[in-house]
């Protein structure tokens, strides 16, 4: 659940906070050699590819073995977008980790998980098919640091009924690991991987909400089939625009979390053909009707959570990109709210 735009622009920014902290600059890390010709040093334009590059240079300058630990303790969970959402509304963390599985996809490129069974334990294990061997430890670090800090926000379980286990070995850093993660740990196994107790398994999540769970699960469907098949510039903006939850940003916004000018983000988007108005439209059309049809909320909530004034906006809008009101819509594709 690392490394996919928008959600490993959130890794990098975070990385660069732990680096500066140290007294590192974003421009020593992005000219170190294992980076080669690393032209686009943009936070929000990172290609995911370049991840695994970048985290082993970060590793090498600071020389610190519990960096990825650490990284993935700063995870914050409304920095997932819709899939951040669909976990917090999950019911119990065993429907969160099914969430993980199957969505893994959209967050996790190149780090796959499966999940095995034991007696007394859920087994969590990972399967990386990229990058040298010290990039691989080094996303699992991450991807398994993540989690641990997902489930205790979702629902603090205690930790020593798990157990983290690693294909490297100790190389005496047991230590520095334990004091970033309260998880035991164990080095040099057959395989990476997490233990859960079945015991926490079941441990109900606080902000639990089946109706929300419903839409948000419906939102990250409509990512995993791909909403935009071609990777550009425009689709990377779409994919920021589903993801942010229902507040939508503003250009102003999208620009500065891109560090570009709003100029460069406009002239961007008219070499593909498109603007930022027309995007916006695209993903409060994609957005409403899955409000209309998976959830009770009335036009005029779903017109607010849009951005919309008033609900006649809304209206007309929505009758423009489907030629049928929000109303017609709803009655032809009301789907049954079920509870998890």
């Amino acid at each position: 659940m690392v490394i996919n735009q928008p959600i490993h622009n959130h890794i990098v920014e975070n990385l660069l906070t732990i680096l500066a902290e140290q007294g590192i600059s974003s421009q020593q890390l992005f000219e170190r050699p294992e980076l080669g010709t690393f032209e686009d040093r943009e936070t929000q334009t990172i290609e995911p590819n370049k991840i695994p590059s970048l985290l082993q240079a970060a590793f090498a300058l600071t020389n610190d073995p519990t960096l990825m630990m650490g990284l993935g303790q700063k995870i914050d969970i409304s920095n997932l977008g819709t899939f951040g959402f669909a976990l917090m509304s999950c019911a119990t963390l065993q429907e969160a980790l099914k969430l993980l599985l199957r969505y893994q996809s959209i967050t996790s490129p190149g780090l796959s998980f499966r999940s095995l069974e034991s007696d007394k334990d859920i087994i969590l294990r990972t399967s990386i098919e990229v990058g040298t061997p010290l990039q691989k430890r080094l996303i699992t670090e991450l991807a398994f640091s993540q989690i641990i800090r997902i489930a205790q926000i979702l629902a603090n379980p205690v930790t020593n009924q798990s157990e983290l286990r690693f294909k490297h070995d100790d190389a005496g850093i047991l230590q520095a690991y334990k004091a970033v993660l309260s998880v035991p740990i164990k080095f040099n196994q057959n395989h990476s991987e997490f233990l859960i107790s079945k015991n926490i398994i079941e441990c109900k999540i606080t902000s639990s909400n089946p109706v929300a769970h419903v839409i948000f699960q419906q939102q990250c469907e409509d990512l995993l089939r791909g909403l935009n098949r071609i990777e550009n510039f425009s689709a990377a903006i779409r994919r920021m625009l589903i993801q942010a939850g229902g507040e939508f940003p503003n250009i102003h916004h999208i620009a500065k979390t891109l560090h570009m000018s709003e100029s460069t983000v406009r002239r961007r988007l008219s070499n593909e053909g498109t603007n930022f108005r027309v995007i916006c439209d695209e993903v409060r059309n994609v957005l409403a009707r899955q409000y209309l049809a998976a959830s009770e909320l009335t036009i005029a909530e779903i017109a607010s959570l849009l951005d919309y004034s008033e609900p006649v906006s809304f209206r007309r809008a929505f009758v423009r990109w489907n030629e049928m009101t929000p109303i017609e819509y709803r009655h032809h594709h009301r789907v049954p709210v079920q509870n998890s």
